[in-house]
């Protein structure tokens, strides 16, 4: 019997627009389009076989172009509870307009089209002191601004290439801001192979991280910490 020659069956970047439901959708399918804006299947996870950026609870990261500009673009999920994806949109203009976070390119209910960033979460990175102060210093901005990031604490939103990046704001929101405060407990604090690499680095005890903390939250001024790590 002539065996037949294997068909390869290129991965649907659209079959995955409306994850977890398989169905396509047609208009965001064509505003991505009206935007000049190509998906393409491309990422380390996975889903439904098609290649993607990213798959959290409440929504799906998928990669694009859009003309020579390589994009991220971040879609809410189907079975999400949040209502759109609006609230996340004010928050990253806010702090772009501080030079934090990927650049906001467009925005609609349900989907957001964010400049691509590469970089390795700190937790896996080769961290160096320059890393620390720049990610110190935007955590201040945010602290300035009264933005709490929500999930600095984790490790898994700051990533290190050629910039320092905070990304994915979709837990941010005015409140009493603890930005500085967790990321000191993430690199320097906390009993993780992460935090134990970084601390080797410097001479800093845990008391006086622990102290200068504590002084910044009553002044904001990160001076103390900065000088507490030798960073000034």
């Amino acid at each position: 019997m002539k065996l037949s020659p294997a068909i390869t069956v290129k991965p649907d970047i659209f079959s995955v627009l409306t994850y977890p439901r398989k169905e396509r959708n047609v208009l965001l399918e064509r505003t991505l389009a009206d935007l000049g804006i190509t998906p393409l299947p491309f990422g380390k996870n996975v889903v439904w076989g098609v290649p993607v950026l990213g798959k959290g609870w409440s929504s799906i990261v998928i990669y694009g172009m859009q003309e020579q500009k390589e994009v991220a673009i971040k879609i809410q999920r189907r079975d999400s509870h949040r209502l759109s994806l609006g609230r996340e949109a004010l928050f990253l203009r806010i702090v772009n307009e501080r030079g934090i976070g990927p650049t906001l390119y467009h925005e609609g209910k349900d989907f957001l089209v964010l400049e691509y960033v590469e970089g390795v979460p700190v937790r896996n990175a080769s961290v160096q002191p320059k890393h620390i102060r720049c990610f110190l210093e935007q955590c201040h901005t945010l602290d300035l601004l009264s933005v709490d990031h929500g999930q600095i604490q984790g490790g898994k939103h700051l990533l290190i290439g050629e910039k320092c990046w905070i990304i994915d704001f979709e837990k941010a929101g005015f409140r009493t801001p603890r930005n500085v405060s967790s990321l000191v407990s993430e690199l320097f604090l906390r009993k993780t192979e992460c935090a134990s690499r970084v601390r080797s680095q410097f001479s800093a005890t845990s008391e006086s991280l622990i102290k200068a903390v504590r002084e910044y939250k009553k002044t904001n001024n990160l001076s103390l910490l900065l000088d507490v790590l030798h960073l000034s």
